[in-house]
């Protein structure tokens, strides 16, 4: 296994710990605004996180891509090129992220009193079931804790390589 592989397992772990960070928050959100309306009056629309994976990002090309060359001030002096180099080459894909809001289902509520009340007396405040929501953070928080864990293995597989 070449060093940079391992580097590479903790890189895309992190990514994967940032994704669930924002997972949570959305999470976190939607269970705060589960009765919530808007001050325009609109219901709370319920906010989903959708993660693709990124692009592949190689070692050695973007330091090629950065690499400026050298001007030789004497004849006779030679410069390194690229293929002097004996840099591992690997590869991290990172995750990328967006929330989006989900347009969900409405329910409407018998409420004359409430400044959003229709002329029948009810109000449309958002259908968020906290069972769905409370189900999704169980499995956000295995999921960071999973990331974490594999960080801990890959640092200890580099302990364990340095010490040989």
């Amino acid at each position: 296994m070449k060093i940079g592989d391992m580097f590479s397992a903790i890189d895309i772990s992190a990514s994967g710990l940032a994704l669930q960070r924002k997972k949570m928050n959305a999470i976190a959100s939607n269970l705060a605004n589960a009765d919530s309306i808007g001050p325009n009056g609109q219901p709370y629309q319920r906010e989903v996180v959708l993660s693709t994976p990124g692009e592949s990002i190689g070692f050695n090309q973007e330091l090629a891509n950065q690499m400026i060359p050298m001007e030789t001030s004497a004849p006779g002096q030679t410069q390194l090129s690229n293929s002097d180099m004996s840099v591992p080459d690997f590869t991290v894909k990172e995750v990328s992220s967006k929330v989006v809001n989900e347009p969900t289902a409405v329910k409407t509520v018998y409420d004359p009193t409430s400044p959003y009340a229709n002329s029948q007396g009810y109000v449309t405040e958002p259908k968020i079931n906290v069972v769905t929501e409370m189900v999704d953070m169980i499995t956000t928080t295995r999921e960071y804790q999973a990331n974490v864990t594999a960080i801990q293995a890959s640092k200890s597989i580099i302990k364990d390589s340095i010490n040989i």
